[in-house]
């Protein structure tokens, strides 16, 4: 057989052909299947076929149009922890059914002006823990019906003025975790969504915000200021638009004293406050007077070394106080009558003994105690004999776990075993306490 020179390469050209065809072939189906590694992998839950659930692939991904698009029934989606690094403009396409949408923990640095505008009847967005710093002006402007807006832990440092104009239902809005700085804020910047019932702006810096930054507001239910570089309650937060607020958080600020006697005027439905982890070294006389539907205070962790005589008198609906890990040296009993106290919290104090028949004294105004915590008081011993034989007489739960015998619990220089019942001798007490805990430390 002869086979002739053009012949042979005719087939070598045809197999060359063959061959670079195959292997572009493989080529692209490595890189198909390195693109499907990397993208979420997103599943609807059986129930409904309308919740859409995405779990996170082997790489950082760009969310793009094909992923969760194109579905008008869907209704939720949640792509949290996907390590999706950047959104598309078209990767919510044709979702108008869309209420709901997780874009939580991710990577996210910028979301690009109208990559929200495909889906009007969102009410839910979560674009918490990702590495936002800021907004596009109008990037919410088709978000007419969203309630909750969560933006806690990024690194916002600006909110643009009108940024929430056009969210006339907003009424949830968390801003924990930031970087912003209240005394650049303009205080305009709710003036739109005055329907807000939560907003959080604990560990952010808020000292030095302007006092009508929350004066829009119509139905502010709950205020959270954790951790704020507060050295003051500050004004924005009692003006007279605020009769609504029932639950108003000051923690761990930098506080040291609260002697407006004004301050809390405004508040006349707040049900709890949270002082604790202040510096408060000193209260006014009637301070919470005008809250008279408090149901609970919580000023731990403090410096306060006295309580003013009336400083919780007369409540009607008072039931928690917690005022451990303060410095108290004396319980004055009136400062607690005629409010129906349930659990009293005086842990870790500095006083030594408390006014005879102090149980009795406030259940004769009113206060039935049914927890009373006193532990790692520096008593004296006569006179933790008596609080304890009180307590039990009443069936008021108390820290029992606290009087095993393991650490002292107090301290005794009477012969005759009677309890002082004198300021003038605290210190003394006061100071065999500590003495004996580091001994036996």
């Amino acid at each position: 057989m002869r086979i002739t020179l053009d012949k042979i390469e005719e087939n070598n050209f045809g197999s060359s052909i063959a061959s670079n065809m195959l292997r572009a072939i493989t080529v692209f189906l490595a890189f198909k299947c390195i693109l499907i590694e990397a993208q979420p992998s997103c599943n609807f839950t059986e129930d409904t076929k309308r919740d859409l659930i995405c779990t996170a692939g082997s790489s950082d991904y760009v969310l793009v149009r094909g992923l969760v698009s194109s579905n008008n029934r869907t209704t939720r989606i949640t792509l949290r922890d996907c390590n999706i690094i950047d959104v598309d403009f078209e990767a919510f396409h044709q979702m108008p059914a869309l209420e709901y949408l997780d874009l939580s923990q991710n990577k996210i640095k910028n979301l690009k002006l109208g990559v929200l505008d495909e889906f009007m009847r969102l009410k839910f967005l979560n674009l918490s823990h990702n590495e936002l710093e800021g907004f596009p002006l109008g990037l919410f402007d088709e978000k007419p019906n969203l309630e909750v807006l969560d933006l806690k832990a990024n690194n916002i440092n600006e909110l643009e003025l009108g940024i929430f104009d056009t969210l006339k239902k907003l009424r949830h809005v968390d801003l924990s975790s930031n970087a912003l700085l209240g005394i650049d804020m303009n205080p305009y910047i709710f003036d739109q969504s005055t329907r807000i019932q939560v907003l959080d702006f604990s560990r952010n810096d808020m000292s030095g915000s302007k006092d009508i930054l929350l004066d829009a507001f119509e139905e502010l239910h709950f205020l959270n200021l954790d951790r704020c570089e507060l050295n003051k309650v500050p004004k924005f937060v009692t003006g007279p638009n605020l009769k609504t607020m029932k639950h108003l958080i000051l923690s761990s600020n930098k506080i040291r004293s609260i002697d407006d006697t004004k301050i809390f005027k405004n508040l006349e439905n707040l049900e709890i406050l949270n002082l604790s982890f202040n510096s408060i070294e000193s209260v006014t006389d009637n301070i919470f007077s005008p809250l008279k539907k408090l149901k609970m205070i919580n000023m731990n962790n403090n410096k306060l070394k006295q309580i003013p005589d009336t400083l919780f008198r007369s409540l009607p609906r008072l039931g928690n106080i917690d005022m451990s890990h303060n410095l108290i040296e004396f319980v004055p009993v009136n400062a607690f009558r005629n409010s129906p106290i349930k659990n009293l919290n005086l842990a870790d104090n500095r006083f030594s003994f408390l006014t005879d028949n102090f149980c009795l004294e406030l259940k004769n105004s009113g206060t039935g105690l049914v927890k009373f915590y006193f532990n790692q008081n520096p008593w004296q011993c006569a006179c933790l004999r008596d609080a304890l034989n009180e307590v039990k007489s009443f069936g008021i739960v108390y820290n029992n776990v606290k009087y095993t015998g393991d650490v002292p619990v107090c301290v005794t220089n009477d012969n005759s075993f009677n309890c002082i019942r004198q300021m003038n001798e605290n210190s003394n007490f006061v100071d065999l306490y500590y003495n004996l805990l580091q001994i036996n430390n």
